[in-house]
């Protein structure tokens, strides 16, 4: 279809760790809107300079600003992971000086509090729009049903229901947005340390409680938190997510159809398939039939 005539809002992009800031901007150059990306050092990737682009550190506030204003972004993209910064090793610029306390009485209030404070106040205070990568990209929501070659077993499903309720009762505490469970016991949940970290732990469990590459076992799920800001902290897995699953012996992943993020799905689906891995995108009914 021609985008000949259309008259999009630009589009800011500040991004974090990952391949999902990248796979935004093509999708929106795709849509022939112009994309400016604000890199944050030390999360962001290098692939970013394929666009027009500036790099800020975590703490310069007024230059992340500036560069928005300057670049003449109307409509903000926050994508990618940060890990949650040491606010005493942050090198706060005047502008972060003075946001200070209002992060802290967001940080204070969780994650989601941190995001709907960080949202509020480029909207309200800067007249930016925050929109959700999946309004700008909406091929990178997961689909419905499995988009692998291999598919769940009767105890790959129970584990998924398993999960799910996990994951949910942690969510709706703001602690995080993924569990994993083996045969009908959750072997763990994710914190503040995130999926990766989390996958590594069960990859040093013992081999008597979870899968290993001859016999696989387990599953991975990610789910967003009850009730959480979905423009900014949608689930997200991508390759590295398979690697890691693959590696601690898991059987596959699932996720919310239409509610996570597949950073590529055609390769997730290639790597999962040469691991002998499930991908599965779960219906949001089933999901609210194992709701604790």
């Amino acid at each position: 279809m021609s985008t000949a005539g259309k008259n999009f809002r630009k589009l800011g992009i500040v991004a974090g760790g990952g391949p999902l800031p990248v796979a935004i901007a093509r999708a929106a150059r795709a849509a022939g809107r112009d994309v400016f990306i604000v890199g944050i050092e030390g999360a962001a990737r290098s692939e970013i300079e394929d666009f027009p682009h500036a790099w800020v550190r975590i703490g310069a506030m007024g230059e992340f600003l500036r560069l928005l204003k300057q670049a003449g972004c109307e409509d903000l993209v926050l994508i990618g992971g940060i890990t949650r910064p040491d606010l005493s090793k942050l090198g706060l610029d005047m502008t972060a000086v003075k946001l200070l306390p209002r992060v802290a009485g967001w940080m204070r209030e969780g994650d989601d509090g941190l995001l709907r404070g960080l949202t509020d106040f480029l909207e309200k205070d800067h007249g930016f729009r925050i929109v959700g990568a999946h309004e700008i990209a909406a091929s990178l929501l997961a689909p419905e049903g499995v988009i692998t070659s291999h598919a769940p077993s009767p105890q790959d499903e129970a584990d998924i229901d398993r999960a799910v309720a996990a994951a949910l009762a942690i969510g709706a505490l703001d602690i995080g947005q993924g569990a994993i469970a083996c045969r009908g016991i959750v072997l763990a949940l994710e914190a503040a340390e995130g999926t990766d970290e989390m996958l590594k732990r069960v990859a040093g469990l013992p081999l008597d409680i979870r899968g290993r590459d001859e016999k696989r076992e387990g599953v991975l799920v990610k789910l967003s938190k009850p009730g959480q800001e979905r423009r900014v902290d949608l689930p997200t897995i991508g390759v590295e997510t398979v690697e890691r699953v693959a590696a601690a012996g898991l059987a596959g992943i699932a996720v919310e159809a239409g509610g996570a993020l597949i950073a590529d799905a055609e390769a997730v689906a290639q790597a999962a398939n040469r691991k002998g891995i499930f991908v599965v995108g779960l219906a949001r009914s089933r999901i609210d039939r194992a709701s604790p």
